[in-house]
């Protein structure tokens, strides 16, 4: 199943940890079956319940690995969607001026490490990239020296969400700070493939991510009164910030949701559109937005 699944071009890494732990699972439980039922599908989904999506997750897999079984000509219990439905998503934390102002000045101060001395430089340049051009998590750790080009300011983005390209304008001042962070970067890892590169040689993981944005997060103190966050509330604020700018100038939102929608990567209008819900409460803000835009004062790493 998963061999077709990836010869169709879908993604196969979250399948192969979840049905890892479905084999476990049946290992322990029920040994001796031999075919997919009810029983054994119901009592590994509930077997997470309480764990957030773990219930769901395991559900989604389990029903496409059935429906794999059963178009094979095999028996196979497909379980009903409706029986574990999505969990309903987290209300995003939009920042406003001072708590972005807060967070980025706290990537600043982003201690240097033993093991990778270009942390204290990384931290402050992906945060900001992220956040000014409403990148996804997994976009901006990804990215490849080659994927910038500097001479008409554009950011390629390969292989992103459902597999799809798309090449990114960016702001001069935003390129101009990655300019600094790849001379940097050149003298301390010379030929390096990612724009971003761990000592592994490979592109910083998804764990390294989290766990760099909640240090900032709680150094900035955005914690205390926010809760947690994490990396995605970049993008959700990026979104946000436009919109709001667009209608301080008083544009079309209708007119202009299809080019916020292109440069996001969204498979959909109706999901640019789920943005504009998040404004309302935010209307009143006009701090929100500022007349220096959406890209921060940027820190020159040089001038130390």
């Amino acid at each position: 199943m998963l061999e077709h699944r990836a010869a169709m071009g879908h993604s196969v890494k979250d399948y192969n940890s979840i049905l890892a732990n479905f084999d476990r699972f049946c290992m322990n439980h029920f040994p001796n079956e031999t075919i997919l039922t009810k029983k054994i599908a119901f009592a590994w989904c509930n077997d997470a319940k309480g764990n957030g999506k773990g219930g769901f997750n395991r559900a989604s897999a389990l029903r496409g690995f059935a429906r794999y079984i059963f178009l094979a000509g095999e028996e196979a219990y497909v379980m009903p969607p409706s029986f574990f439905p999505m969990p309903k998503a987290k209300q995003p934390i939009i920042m406003n001026h001072v708590e972005l102002t807060n967070f980025f000045k706290a990537t600043d101060c982003y201690s240097s490490s033993r093991k990778n001395v270009l942390h204290e430089f990384t931290v402050p340049v992906i945060f900001r990239l992220q956040y000014a051009c409403g990148m996804r998590p997994q976009e901006v750790r990804c990215l490849r020296c080659v994927d910038f080009n500097f001479t008409d300011n554009t950011i390629y983005i390969a292989d992103g969400k459902r597999h799809k390209d798309r090449c990114l304008p960016a702001n001069a001042e935003v390129m101009e700070m990655c300019k600094r962070y790849n001379r940097i970067a050149k003298k301390m890892i010379p030929h390096r493939t990612y724009f971003f590169q761990a000592q592994s040689g490979n592109a910083y993981t998804t764990d390294w991510l989290c766990n760099a944005f909640r240090m900032c997060w709680e150094i900035s103190g955005n914690e205390n009164s926010r809760g947690s966050c994490t990396p995605y509330a970049l993008r959700h604020n990026f979104a946000t910030q436009i919109l709001m700018r667009w209608i301080e100038e008083g544009r079309d939102l209708d007119a202009m949701i299809p080019y916020l929608s292109t440069y996001m990567g969204h498979e959909s209008f109706s999901a640019t559109y789920y943005y504009i819900h998040l404004l309302p409460e935010r209307l009143a803000l006009m701090d929100f937005t500022r007349s220096d835009g959406i890209i921060p004062e940027v820190y020159d790493f040089e001038e130390e």
